[in-house]
């Protein structure tokens, strides 16, 4: 029996486990900041498409209804892959010469100096912005219905008080909103801690791609198998993690919509 924990302790916390617990970081990180960039481009995007002039709200239009159509995983391979390309256009643009343009034996990049070297935190930022383009289309019909839900009546005693157009959307129209909002946004949360699991795609060692490596067979010569396939284990525990992580999301959002509805809620009802 003390074999056995003692076997169980030092294989759960080997380098290699260590890192994969570390990984958590990862998916932690691109949710909270590609979330926080959907709700900031779903309030620009609202905000387009509630403008007055038809310029602004097509390309609010264009925005929500064109992003929205597109597969997840194709745009976060795209957007990532595009802006490090048009970075490299850019600085090949100022340091590449004809010499060395012609002495470069890959296709790309045009000379040797253009090359961005990307590492985890480049793509971890990258791919964070990637999931706030995403799903900030999806937070801008959210937010969008939210605000035409607002009772008109409201606004129109926000401009009799005299508030500016500026005011009356900041301080009035947003600030109800979010009661009408917060029910959809929390769905739109939800997409993007799943959408999370595509990390691995960018080069980044996730907790999905540590999963895979460490429940596949592992064989060492000087022991011999040390575990069959055991993935299936490992995916159970990305399973409940992901599960934990939307009960807390779930109480976080019933704790700001208490929060969001002081003072609204009972004066609609």
């Amino acid at each position: 029996m003390s074999d056995d924990l003692a076997f169980w302790l030092s294989y759960i916390t080997n380098g290699k486990h260590l890192t994969w617990y570390a990984s958590f970081q990862f998916t932690i990180f691109a949710a909270v900041v590609g979330g926080t960039l959907a709700v900031v481009f779903g309030l620009i995007g609202a905000t387009l498409k509630n403008s007055r002039f038809w310029p602004l709200r097509l390309i609010g239009t264009i925005y929500s209804s064109i992003v929205r159509g597109v597969p997840d995983v194709l745009f976060f391979l795209f957007f990532p892959l595009a802006f490090e390309q048009a970075v490299e256009w850019f600085i090949a643009a100022q340091v590449c010469t004809p010499e060395s343009i012609a002495a470069q034996s890959a296709a790309w990049p045009p000379c040797k100096d253009a090359n961005w070297f990307l590492g985890t935190p480049e793509y971890l930022m990258l791919a964070s912005v990637s999931l706030g383009l995403v799903y900030g289309a999806f937070a801008t019909n959210v937010i969008h219905g939210a605000m035409r839900s607002v009772p008109k009546g409201q606004l129109e005693a926000a401009r009799a008080y005299g508030m500016s157009a500026a005011q009356v959307m900041w301080r009035v129209h947003i600030r109800q909103m979010w009661v009408y909002a917060l029910p959809g946004l929390s769905n739109v949360w939800m997409l993007v801690v799943k959408a999370t699991s595509l990390l691995s795609l960018l080069q980044i060692a996730d907790i999905v791609l540590w999963a895979d490596r460490l429940g596949a067979p592992n064989y060492l010569s000087a022991v011999g198998l040390v575990h069959g396939d055991w993935r299936w284990r490992y995916y159970l525990v990305l399973f409940v993690f992901y599960i934990l992580v939307t009960l807390v999301s779930e109480k976080a959002f019933a704790a700001l919509m208490r929060r969001a509805g002081r003072g609204i809620l009972s004066g609609v009802r």
